[in-house]
């Protein structure tokens, strides 16, 4: 198979919407730590996708537009959109936040997740295009060191601990074989101390003790009985 650079953020992205979406529409707005708890995920799941977006206008648009103009135009007028969102998205939670009252916390809590359900439909089809139509096209321009090498430099660029976020949502969006597989990649990649963490803490934590027993047995580490 040829190197996906979209397939494994996406997931985690498809993921952690999924999840925003049921919070959103099941918080009980009522409650101020419950509101806060819901709108601090949302608020990192943004940022996120902010992020990614970036990554993806810096080293992946460059070398689409060489092959495809048109289709590079209409995935930066989705990522124009999406900024707008975001802006929107921002105003509504300080709305939220805003509210005095439990009514009005409710109320505006609903708008937002109305909203969100809106973004998220469209960021669906958004991601949906570029693995479809823009990932064959650049697989077809670029062999697979190259495309890793565009990877590479995207995460490069972020932060350590901001990486831990991504691995706490692409982990459980993964297949267990996907997840074997980025798992044995990254024991290659990073020095020990920091595969150690993500294998022993962020995996742990992010995945349900059948998924994360699966793990361990599929990099072939002892379980303590």
């Amino acid at each position: 198979m040829r190197h996906d650079i979209y397939g494994p953020i996406h997931k985690g992205l498809r993921l952690s919407g999924a999840r925003m979406l049921i919070a959103l529409g099941s918080t009980d707005w009522r409650d101020a730590g419950a509101s806060g708890r819901t709108l601090a995920a949302l608020r990192l799941h943004l940022a996120l996708g902010r992020e990614h977006l970036a990554h993806e206008d810096t080293e992946f648009h460059p070398v689409l537009r060489d092959c495809d103009d048109v289709l590079t135009a209409t995935l930066e007028h989705d990522h124009g959109e999406h900024g707008v969102t975001f802006a929107e998205l921002d105003a509504m939670i300080a709305a939220v936040e805003a509210a005095d009252l439990p009514d009005t916390r409710c109320a505006a809590g609903h708008a937002l997740y109305l909203r969100f359900s809106v973004y998220f439909a469209d960021d669906l089809a958004h991601m949906a295009r570029e693995e479809l139509v823009a990932l064959p096209i650049l697989q077809a321009a670029q062999d697979d060191a190259a495309l890793m090498a565009m990877e590479g430099r995207v995460v490069g660029s972020i932060a350590p601990d901001r990486m831990l976020d991504y691995h706490a949502i692409m982990l459980p969006g993964m297949t267990p074989a996907e997840r074997a597989g980025f798992l044995g990649f990254l024991r290659q990649a990073v020095p020990a101390e920091a595969f150690a963490h993500v294998r022993d803490v962020v995996a742990r934590d992010c995945l349900d003790a059948g998924a994360y027993a699966q793990l361990l047995a599929e990099l072939e580490v002892p379980v303590a009985a």
